[in-house]
């Protein structure tokens, strides 16, 4: 445990070093906040539920942790173009040493990706008369947020593992694409019928519905009497949940395997 502890050590100064880390894991998440923010405000009548505040912010956090993914599997793959993990292959770390030190640091950008979206949430909310949400309800949306917070890193590790310097920038870049997309980070998937079914497949667009359910955000769709329909978590909430941990553990035993082959291959 303490080569791992070591090697998370020398990650996190890795990454402190890096400005990417910065503008991707910190700088995108606000922008986006602020463009659709921006867009919500020369809206008709100021009134588009997929922007507001309480349905934009969980999709902004799963779209961010995306990044996540890109990033580690940059610093992984950067890692073996100086052969600086084949030099480590030859220490007495294990392969869940090598995946704890690399997993911890972006589980921490992580967390503070989140801390930020929450704080536009609230900065944001402020502005509307529907508001936030009150903190308990903050906290559970930043624990029901961390399966696909580490099924990203997870993901990026792979990425690292298996590809090169210049193929998993490429590779983790259509994930992200996809994440937003496939997510309904910023698409209302309930108004598009079959597509969205499709996209329940997925960790992402559960990852996103839970934490609207956690947020009590607005449909796009409306009732027979044209009242707001809101997202609730009924059975089909429990079902993303399940599936979300089946991705999840699915994921991280591939990292797992994946790691323990490319290290019998370099020693």
């Amino acid at each position: 445990m303490n080569k791992a502890i070591l090697f998370t050590k020398r990650n996190l100064k890795e990454m402190k070093r890096d400005p990417l880390v910065y503008i991707f894991c910190a700088g995108f998440p606000i922008a986006m906040v602020l463009l659709f923010q921006v867009i919500l405000h020369y809206a008709p009548d100021g009134k588009v539920a997929i922007f507001e505040v309480k349905s934009l912010i969980p999709g902004i956090m799963v779209f961010s942790y995306s990044l996540l993914m890109l990033m580690s599997s940059l610093l992984i793959s950067k890692d073996k173009s100086t052969a600086f993990l084949k030099r480590l292959y030859t220490s007495p770390m294990k392969s869940k040493d090598y995946i704890i030190g690399y997993f911890i640091p972006f589980f921490i950008i992580g967390l503070i990706q989140s801390v930020i979206c929450i704080i536009l949430g609230y900065i944001f909310g402020a502005t509307s008369s529907a508001g936030f949400i009150p903190f308990y309800k903050a906290l559970l949306l930043i624990l029901a947020m961390i399966p696909i917070m580490t099924i990203n890193i997870f993901i990026g590790l792979i990425f690292g593992a298996i590809l090169n310097d210049k193929a998993a920038p490429g590779i983790s870049s259509i994930f992200i694409s996809l994440s937003g997309i496939i997510g309904g980070c910023w698409m209302p998937l309930e108004t598009m019928g079959d597509f969205e079914k499709v996209c329940s497949i997925f960790p992402f667009y559960p990852s996103v519905y839970l934490g609207r359910c956690i947020t009590h955000a607005s449909h796009a769709l409306t009732d027979e009497l044209g009242n707001t329909t809101y997202y609730l978590f009924s059975d089909r909430g429990l079902l993303f949940i399940i599936i979300t941990f089946a991705y999840l553990i699915v994921i991280g035993l591939l990292t797992l395997l994946f790691f323990n082959k490319r290290l019998k291959k370099d020693c």
